[in-house]
């Protein structure tokens, strides 16, 4: 992992925070107007790669064809307030048995939306894994100069 020399965490602490949070990844790529996007997708971390998925008609997977490089942030809104961002390479993956779709499906959902977890799955066949090999990644965390506002009374 090459870690920005001004990051906050260690690789250990930002592998544990990749592989514990469920908080979705926010995907900066270039659309065909040369303007960056931005599309948050469910994120899984696994082996060094950012895993995410989406369907073959989506315009992340129609953006990230043309180009496959991508900005990424994992950060909370929540006081106080901390995460990574970095940039890499994307590689998309036939997924047409729903193998990434499932982890995700089961990460995010944990069985509690069935109805929607059957509808990704209805178009599995249609899928794409989206695999992330991150070039840099930089954290920060703002914990020890932030505090949560006080609730009011």
């Amino acid at each position: 992992m090459n870690i920005h020399p001004s990051s906050a965490w260690s690789e250990q602490q930002i592998t544990d925070y990749l592989t514990k949070t469920d908080t979705p990844i926010r995907l900066s790529c270039q659309t065909n107007d040369g303007y960056p996007v931005i599309c948050s997708v469910w994120f899984d971390y696994r082996d060094g790669f950012i895993w995410a998925a989406s369907h073959k008609n989506s315009h992340l997977i129609k953006s990230l064809k043309k180009h496959p490089k991508v900005g990424f942030e994992i950060a909370n809104n929540e006081f106080p307030y901390h995460g990574i961002r970095g940039k890499g390479d994307i590689s998309l993956i036939d997924d047409s048995e729903g193998q990434v779709l499932e982890t995700l499906i089961n990460k995010y959902l944990q069985g509690s939306n069935t109805q929607l977890a059957h509808w990704l799955l209805s178009r599995k066949a249609d899928e794409y894994a989206i695999k992330i090999q991150p070039l840099s990644i930089n954290s920060w965390d703002f914990s020890k100069r932030m505090q949560a506002p006080a609730k009011k009374t």
